[in-house]
């Protein structure tokens, strides 16, 4: 009995441990985010993370090895939650045409929600892709969107929902024509709505995919 309260004990305050490193984490990419959207990437500085984020900024090497590492990280923590907007849409028992605007609404809204990071990123493309290794964690991570659009396309064409193309190359088309929409109106300062497009990019994907 003294043995498992002890084991329990441990094992609260390691859960408790692994809580506060997260929290820790988030406070983090949250700091990185508003020094880079004030900023700029080339300008921001671990230390002004650091800062931003009210710990020292040795605290932060032991969560990140430098700056690029932390950048690339917080530009996965976007495209993660990207795919859990477009998760969130691709329910069953709903029309192709309906799930592929509401799809595309969701890729929308979540760029226009995370603007100010995003301009920063079109605007500083080549410093946040440099590096390879850092690289590698953002391209798994736009891997998985691309791997959703597939599974979800791959079962409407079994639905005979959509034309029988290949799956994974109509998922990087949609994708491709989000993305493009995107950096457009972000190149053009972001003036209207990023979302009013939603339904004409869904109707040309359609046309496209023999929907």
């Amino acid at each position: 009995m003294v043995q498992k309260m002890k084991t329990d004990s441990i094992e609260r305050v390691e859960a408790r441990r692994e809580v506060g490193k997260r929290v820790r984490r988030e406070a983090i990419l949250a700091a990185a985010e508003r020094v880079v959207i004030a900023r700029g990437y080339a300008e921001a500085s671990m230390d002004q993370v650091a800062r931003e984020a009210g710990m020292a900024a040795g605290t932060l090497y032991l969560y990140f090895p430098g700056k690029e590492a932390l950048l690339q990280e917080l530009l996965g923590s976007k495209v993660r939650r990207l795919d859990e907007a477009v998760g969130a849409e691709i329910e069953e028992g709903r029309g192709m045409g309906e799930t592929v605007r509401a799809v595309v609404l969701a890729m929308f809204r979540h760029f226009e929600e995370h603007r100010g990071f995003f301009e920063c990123f079109v605007r500083e493309q080549i410093e946040f892709t440099r590096n390879a290794t850092h690289s590698s964690g953002v391209l798994r991570e736009m891997a998985q969107v691309t791997a959703r659009l597939t599974e979800w396309i791959e079962g409407a064409q079994r639905r005979g929902e959509i034309g029988g193309g290949e799956a994974a190359l109509l998922a990087v088309a949609l994708r491709g024509l989000v993305f493009q929409f995107t950096r457009d109106w972000l190149r053009d300062g972001a003036k209207g709505e990023l979302t009013r497009h939603a339904g004409f990019v869904a109707a040309f994907f359609l046309k496209g995919a023999g929907a």
